[in-house]
C-alpha cells in the first residue's frame, strides 16, 4: 500500500480519556455533520491544519506503544471517515503492532455502509469498536465513559473488548501543560 497523507487537528500520544485503557488519540480535521454543541467545533472546517504522512504517524504510534504502553488508537474528529483511505492504512498497521482501533463517527454504521466506499469498509474492518451517530446536545450521556450522547451506539466490530466496556470508566478530562500551550481533552460530566 502506498503512503498517504492525513489532515490532523491534534494528537495525544497517551490518553486515558478517549476510550478503554491507554490510547493514542488522533483528532482529524474536517467534519460535514456540524452537530450543534460539538465539543470540537474548531475541527469542523475543511481546512488544512497539520498534514502528516501515514508512515510518520505509524512510526509515532509505535514509539508511543513502546514509551507509554498504549493498548490502542482512537480516531476522533472532526470526522475520521472523511479521511478513510489514509486512516485504513494506519488502522491496518496498528493491528500489526498489536493495537486496538476505536473509531468515532458522526455517521451511523448504516450511513457509512451505504456509501459503498472501499476505504470506509476497510477502515471499519480494522476497527474494533465504532461509536456512531451524530452528537445530540439534548441527550448528553453521563453513563458511558467516552460516549457523548445517548443516541450514539457503541458497536463492537471484533471481540477485542467485552460489550459494556464503555460503562467501566467515568467521563474524564485530561490537561496537558506544555511549554507554549495548554491542551485539554476528554469529556467532563456535565
Amino acid at each position: 500500500m502506498s503512503e498517504h497523507y492525513l489532515n490532523i487537528a491534534s494528537i495525544r500520544e497517551c490518553t486515558e480519556a478517549e476510550g478503554p485503557g491507554r490510547r493514542f488519540a488522533l483528532w482529524c480535521q474536517g467534519c460535514l455533520k456540524r452537530c450543534p454543541g460539538c465539543c470540537n467545533p474548531e475541527m469542523q472546517p475543511l481546512e488544512k491544519k497539520h498534514v502528516v504522512s501515514t508512515d510518520d504517524l505509524i512510526a509515532l504510534i509505535g514509539e508511543s506503544r513502546d514509551k507509554w504502553g498504549i493498548e490502542g488508537v482512537s480516531l476522533i474528529g472532526g470526522e475520521p471517515f472523511l479521511q478513510a483511505e489514509g486512516l485504513a492504512h494506519v488502522a491496518r498497521e496498528c493491528k500489526l503492532l498489536g493495537l486496538t482501533v476505536l473509531a468515532f463517527s458522526g455517521y451511523t454504521i448504516d450511513e457509512l455502509r451505504s456509501m459503498k466506499d472501499e476505504s470506509v469498509e476497510s477502515l471499519l474492518s480494522y476497527s474494533d469498536i465504532l461509536v456512531d451517530g451524530p452528537f445530540d446536545e439534548q441527550r448528553i450521556d453521563d453513563e458511558r465513559g467516552w460516549v457523548g450522547s445517548k443516541n450514539q451506539s457503541v458497536l463492537f466490530l471484533s471481540d477485542a473488548y467485552p460489550q459494556g466496556v464503555e460503562f467501566c470508566s467515568e467521563h474524564s478530562v485530561e490537561v496537558l501543560i506544555e511549554k507554549d500551550a495548554i491542551l485539554i481533552n476528554g469529556w467532563p460530566c456535565i
